[in-house]
């Protein structure tokens, strides 16, 4: 195993790196507490308030484990100016993220999903959250910002949840040519249906179930696998698919190639908040770092279980991800 080629890259081409992310920007706000009782006024638990966090999810969870990674990040969004999205700018920035592309629209909240947690576990979910396509304005407001930066930029990552940033066909396609003109790497998680408004882009990384529902098929053995994923990629004409299968770990689909499968690594998995996040991130830095897809999707799998075993929506760090690899290479 190429242990050393996989650390030298990290430590050494990593942070000479340059990536943008475009997308949906999100709060994920954790109310955790104990519960003592159930309520008498209906048989629900009562949550006994013990602390409230805020976590940057969505794009803005790219964007951090970009920078975990040592990348330089910067960010391409909607927030409203709002106490979350106020909260969610001075994160980034404070984290390292270059935020002078996000657009404030106080037309529609910022998005934030509320997870009330007890022990660990999860009691329920609120999700505050306009979904309607972002306006032309902002659009153009990323647009432009997109046209400044791109000159020195290594690559753009194009986070779609369905959240309005990335809704518009030609708003994507005007996106990745830009990012065509001028030789910049270009990578998309999507959610969306619309697989084809992805036309071009160098790499996709659906899960198992995005895909299935984006070609219209029940994927239930290694064959439904092949043809859908050779479906997925027909249809959205992008250059490559990377789907993540969760404990299966990684299939890497290219034009005229067979299926490669990347095992995923052996750990207790407490939660895959985020998951799908890490494993784009470090493929993109992998590959514009010099190392192949199928080094670098190796290299995803060690991030990936990582930060399965955090609790939350959470990043990988670079020195996290030497620190697995090595112990790899001494076991």
């Amino acid at each position: 195993m190429k242990i050393k080629e996989y650390t030298d890259a990290i430590s050494q081409s990593f942070c000479n790196k340059q990536v943008l992310v475009i997308g949906d920007l999100m709060v994920d706000r954790y109310i955790n507490g104990k519960v003592r009782k159930i309520s008498p006024e209906a048989p629900v638990p009562v949550l006994d308030y013990k602390e409230k966090r805020y976590v940057a999810g969505g794009a803005s969870n790219v964007v951090n484990n970009l920078i975990g990674l040592g990348a330089k990040a910067s960010v391409a969004g909607v927030v409203s100016d709002d106490d979350a999205g106020r909260w969610l700018v001075n994160d980034l920035s404070s984290g390292g993220a270059s935020v002078d592309g996000i657009f404030f629209d106080n037309s529609r909240p910022t998005t934030m999903k509320t997870r009330y947690t007890t022990k660990g576990y999860q009691l329920l979910r609120v999700d505050r959250e306009i979904t309607e396509e972002i306006s032309k304005e902002a659009q153009d407001s990323i647009y432009k910002y997109c046209e400044k930066v791109i000159g020195k930029t290594d690559a753009v990552i194009l986070s779609d949840y369905l959240k309005g940033v990335l809704k518009d066909k030609d708003f994507i396609s005007r996106i990745v040519a830009l990012c065509e003109a001028n030789n910049v790497f270009v990578a998309a998680d999507t959610k969306t249906l619309n697989i084809e408004f992805y036309k071009n882009v160098d790499m996709l990384t659906p899960n198992i179930d995005e895909m299935a529902n984006a070609v219209g098929m029940n994927v239930e053995t290694e064959e439904d696998i092949n043809k859908a994923g050779n479906r997925y990629l027909e249809d959205s004409m992008a250059k490559m698919l990377v789907l993540t299968r969760g404990d299966k770990g990684i299939s890497v689909f290219s034009k005229g190639e067979s299926r490669r499968d990347f095992p995923a690594k052996d750990v207790e998995v407490f939660d895959v908040s985020g998951a799908g996040d890490t494993v784009l991130s470090t493929i993109t830095m992998g590959i514009i770092s010099g190392l192949n897809i199928d080094d670098s999707v190796k290299v995803a799998n060690y991030a990936a279980g990582v930060v399965i075993t955090k609790r939350g929506t959470a990043a990988i760090t670079s020195k996290e991800l030497i620190k697995t690899l090595n112990e790899e290479q001494d076991s």
